[in-house]
This record gives structure tokens, sequence and C-alpha cells, in this order.
């Protein structure tokens, strides 16, 4: 059974509601013949409830549901994204797909806390700034390869230590098709989650994994923008902190230590041996010519020549939706009856078929009967 939702929560929702509206805490005062303006920033900040007959009169204003503020898995005015996007997809769209995406991080926030395992007070951060060098990316890059033990081929272990430890979830999704949306950072106060389309290329999906980490770990010294360009013609031309993000996700897959171990000096203007060593590190050869060049061990011919290759296709096809940690909570909290499967299925978006098919995919049994 589900716990009855904090008063701070509802806030966040009144206030989001409210914002999206395009109401003032003034006009909203009026709305519910309130007395004062005080009043809504009690409410909004949780120092004062909602009355029942206030909660129908506030849902009809803001044209929301009330299940809008009180659902348990709901991340609505306090969560805050930033989505890698294709440039042509409406704002309406990346609106519709963020309320999505909310509810399964809602969801794993949840869970998370029916284990008890609720993030450290202790954030890590990068200890840089919109004003740090890439170098100093590049750098604080190949100190946490170093620092986690990342080894030569630092993609094969990064999602576990992102999880483990770094305590940052990583969430594998659909999205609305295959390449629209790449990925996003979701900051929330207690935790940060890292979303990545599980549908596009290996290399893709481990640069944008990189690339969200940065932000994830520099989230409170230099917040990422709402929305960014997926486009790779695109990501030279971005802000400075986007651009200081690929220098770092650059860097974290492919160390210069790494570099040494894989690429001998005599094999730099071997585009085959490049393109074998771009895919054991799992990156595109566009990727590790830029990473070569900017390191002064290419020239510009070799770097035009090996961004021109063709990426290898990945032998292993998509990971599975969402994580192993994420649908085993999920599976024990259905279970041990915390949660109904009817609540799961709509919170997952996949329906009770759907649920039933991904526990399957972990060789997992749905805890329930269609």
């Amino acid at each position: 059974m589900l716990e009855k939702i904090s008063h701070k929560l509802i806030g966040y929702r009144v206030k989001a509601a409210r914002e999206s509206r395009g109401w003032t805490q003034d006009q909203l005062t009026q709305g519910l013949g309130l007395n004062d303006r005080q009043t809504i920033s009690d409410i909004e900040n949780g120092k004062r409830a909602l009355k029942p007959d206030e909660m129908l009169t506030l849902s009809d204003l803001l044209d929301r549901d009330i299940e809008f503020f009180i659902d348990p898995f709901a991340v609505a005015g306090e969560a805050q994204f930033s989505w890698r996007t294709a440039p042509e997809v409406p704002e309406d769209s990346l609106d519709g797909f963020e309320l999505r995406a909310g509810q399964w991080i809602g969801l794993l926030r949840w869970l998370r806390e029916q284990q008890d395992s609720r993030s450290s007070v202790l954030k890590r951060a990068l200890r840089l700034s919109a004003q740090s060098s890439f170098e100093d990316a590049q750098e604080r890059a190949e100190s946490l390869a170093a620092e986690l033990d990342l080894g030569v081929i630092p993609a094969e272990g990064l999602i576990d230590k992102i999880e483990r430890a770094l305590d940052i979830p990583v969430l594998f999704i659909d999205t609305v098709d295959s390449q629209s949306i790449s990925g996003a950072t979701c900051h929330l106060e207690e935790m940060a989650v890292i979303l990545i389309n599980r549908n596009e290329n290996e290399a893709r999906r481990f640069f944008d994994l990189a690339h969200e980490l940065f932000h994830a770990l520099t989230w409170d010294a230099m917040q990422p923008d709402h929305r960014e360009s997926n486009s790779f013609e695109e990501r030279s031309k971005g802000k400075r902190i986007e651009q200081l993000a690929n220098s770092f996700a650059a860097a974290l897959l492919m160390p210069s230590a790494s570099l040494d171990q894989l690429i001998k000096r005599e094999h730099l203007d071997n585009m085959a041996h490049l393109c074998r060593v771009a895919a054991l590190l799992r990156v595109a050869p566009v990727t590790l010519a830029w990473r070569l060049f900017n390191l002064k061990r290419i020239g510009a011919d070799t770097q035009r020549s090996l961004a021109q290759e063709k990426q290898r296709p990945s032998v292993s096809g998509p990971p599975k939706r969402f994580s192993p940690t994420f649908v085993k909570m999920l599976h024990e909290a259905l279970e041990n009856g915390r949660l109904s499967a009817r609540k799961a299925a709509k919170a997952t978006g996949l329906g009770l078929g759907g649920l039933t098919e991904l526990f399957a995919q972990y060789a997992l049994s749905a805890p329930f009967e269609l």
C-alpha cells in the first residue's frame, strides 16, 4: 500500500501547475478565495496542507486532474531535466515525454526509499565551473577514470561504476522514435538520474552516457539548458557547458593511458587499425579522430580520413529496458505487496502485458496474474 504523499510534494505540483498555466500567486489566491498570497506561498512550500474542497477547486482552476497533485510517483515541480534531442522535436512533444519519464524516475525514487537506499547527502562533484578550460575537463575525466578503475576499455564497466560508486541510476529507455531523443540528465534534490535512448547505436549510447554524467556531476556549478541538440554536426557549435561536457566524455571513454596501450605510434595512420581501436573503446571513428587530433597525436589529414570511416556495427543488441536494479526492486515491491500491479503498470506506461514482458527479459516471472 502506498503512503500518503507529503504536503511538500503536493506543494511542488501546485507551483508547477500554476506556472504552467502562467498564473501568479496573486491570481491563484483570488481563484481560491483566500485572504492573502502568503497562504499560497505556504501551500507551495509545504507549510500548509490543502483542504479537500480547495483541492477540487484547484483542480478546476489549473485544469489538472486531482491525481496530478497526489500521485506518489510524479516529480513535476521538483525535477529538472536537460535533454539531448533533435532540433525538430516540438516543445509540447518533449514536455509530454518528460511527464512520462518523470513517472519512471518517481517510481525509481519510491522503490529506493522502500529499500532504505536513499542517496548520500554528500554529492560527488567535479570541481569545475563554466570558466574551466577544456583541458581541465579532460583532466578531471582522466582522473575519474583512474579513480573508478575503469581499465583499458572504460565503457565496459562504466554503467556499473556510475550506479554503484557514484550512486547515479542509469535507465535505458524507449523514446518517441529511435533517434529523436538521445537522453537526459534529471536533477532532483536527493539524487540525479541519467536516461539513455537504448535504441541508438552503441557508440552514441556510451558517448551520451559520459556526456550526461558530466551534467550530473556539475549540475550545481553550471546547470545545463532544458534541451540541447543531439546532432553531431552541432556539437562543436554548442554552448560552452556542452563543449566542456563533450571534452569530458571523450577523455573519460578514451583516456590517454588507454590510447597509449591500444595504439602504437607506427599505426597512427592505419585506418583499419584505428577503426578496430574505436570499436574496442565503443566510440565512433569520428570521435576517436577528434580525440587524437586534440591530443596532437594525428594531423588534420589523418583526422579527416578517420572521421569519414563508418562505425563498425555492434555485435550486441540494444540493452534491456530500464536497468537490472530498477526491475529487481520493482519485482520485489510487487511480490511483497507494497505496490499493486495496476499502479506499477500505469507508472511504467507498459500495461500489465508489457510489465510481464519486462520481467521475462530479466528472467523473472510476473508476480501477478493477467
